[in-house]
């Protein structure tokens, strides 16, 4: 049962440090639902009831598509992307952009995207996702526990 004004079980305070050194060593994964090997790696940094915050790579090279389940927003630490991002509810509309570091960028529960990663680093960025939707990302101590 929810306490307080909360309608759903409360979140906690929370911090992290981004350890990108863990972060270069985390397993490549694949990305559902895409044509050839598309990979990213990425870890939670915060799982929350009200957001789940990840710290995640597109790899040098990786071009893919998705739907946006919920609202996210992100930032970019490193690296570049060209996107194309269509907007619900018909995807008529569409939007294109360069991000590289220093980019903040929001996407609407809906949204489809389309990214190339355009540099040759790892596009580094944070994920802001609320609700959480419980991506199946390892935690920073579950990374440092497999190395």
């Amino acid at each position: 049962m929810p306490i307080g004004l909360a309608p759903t079980p409360r979140s906690r305070f929370r911090h992290h440090r981004i350890d990108h050194d863990a972060l270069d060593r985390a397993p490549a994964l694949p990305l559902p639902f895409q044509v050839g090997e598309q990979k990213i790696r990425g870890y939670s940094a915060i799982s929350e009831p009200s957001v789940q915050i990840i710290i995640e790579d597109f790899l040098p090279g990786t071009e893919f598509s998705w739907v946006f389940t919920h609202d996210e927003y992100q930032y970019c630490l490193s690296g570049a992307i060209e996107i194309e991002v269509f907007e619900p509810p018909l995807y008529q509309e569409s939007t294109r952009a360069r991000l590289e570091a220093g980019s903040v960028y929001s996407f609407p529960v809906g949204a489809r995207m389309h990214v190339k990663v355009v540099s040759d680093e790892p596009f580094r960025h944070i994920c802001f996702c609320p609700p959480n939707p419980g991506y199946p990302f390892p935690t920073l101590e579950e990374l440092k526990a497999s190395a």
